[in-house]
């Protein structure tokens, strides 16, 4: 292991199933020596990234919880979040889920929700959970604020995208840049659509969407035109938002 990844190796081992961890059970993980693991988990410590408990045992520190509320106060995006999601969630007046998400290396991530306490599913876009970009309305919605021949050399990296359903995806990408809008159904979990809206600022590096999910069964003709208009309102909000932001700090 070297450089950083010396560190975000020992970080991914901890999840909803494996919140805890020896040295020893780190060191099979991940195949590396159980000395070397040591001297990491102990500057690991130090830094507040992890924090021993009992049995010699390891779990995630305050470090993260620290710098995650730094994150809320100084990100443009995730600050739009706490201004703009539950406006939207509200004048929907529909049980639904609200979301932000932005790229996150090959991946796109929930950054702020707000959810209707109607709302009784459940949907991946988690807040902090990597989730796959070829995907959901909210994915493409974000793959879409990249100029398209960065979008491309971008999902080429994708190994697992056949050929035609890469021109297949452009073709909508390209579609998806004149309306302003996408919708897609049970794309990614059964049952839910999700309508989305491109957010972005070049100056900053946001590409990011604001999304709006709800039970497929919800969406009706009569409804569609209003949300469409609401998500892309929103979306310029939170743009001019930001650009705001950038003022302010010059």
């Amino acid at each position: 292991m070297i450089g950083i990844s010396r560190y975000t190796r020992i970080l991914a081992l901890f999840d909803q199933a494996a919140p805890e961890w020896t040295v020893a059970d780190m060191s099979k993980a991940l195949d590396t020596s159980a000395s070397t693991l040591y001297r990491l988990v102990r500057e690991m410590v130090e830094a507040g990234m992890l924090e021993a408990t009992v049995e010699s045992r390891y779990r995630l520190g305050a470090f993260f919880i620290e710098y995650y509320r730094r994150i809320r106060l100084n990100d443009p995006l995730v600050r739009s979040g706490a201004k703009f999601l539950e406006p939207m969630m509200q004048q929907s007046g529909l049980p639904c889920t609200v979301i932000l998400a932005r790229l996150y290396g090959n991946a796109v991530m929930c950054v702020a929700e707000s959810r209707a306490r109607g709302a009784k599913f459940n949907t991946s876009y988690e807040l902090g959970r990597p989730m796959p970009i070829l995907s959901g309305a909210t994915s493409k919605a974000v793959l879409s604020t990249m100029m398209p021949r960065i979008a491309r050399s971008f999902l080429q990296k994708e190994v697992n995208i056949a050929p035609g359903h890469l021109v297949a995806l452009e073709k909508e990408l390209s579609a998806l840049r004149k309306s302003g809008i996408c919708e897609t159904h049970g794309e990614v979990d059964s049952n839910l659509v999700g309508i989305a809206a491109p957010v972005r600022n070049d100056r900053l590096g946001v590409h990011a969407s604001l999304s709006l999910i709800m039970e497929s069964h919800m969406l009706t003709d009569d409804l569609r035109p209003g949300l469409f208009t609401a998500l892309s309102a929103t979306a310029k909000l939170i743009e001019r938002f930001m650009a705001d932001t950038l003022h302010e700090d010059s």
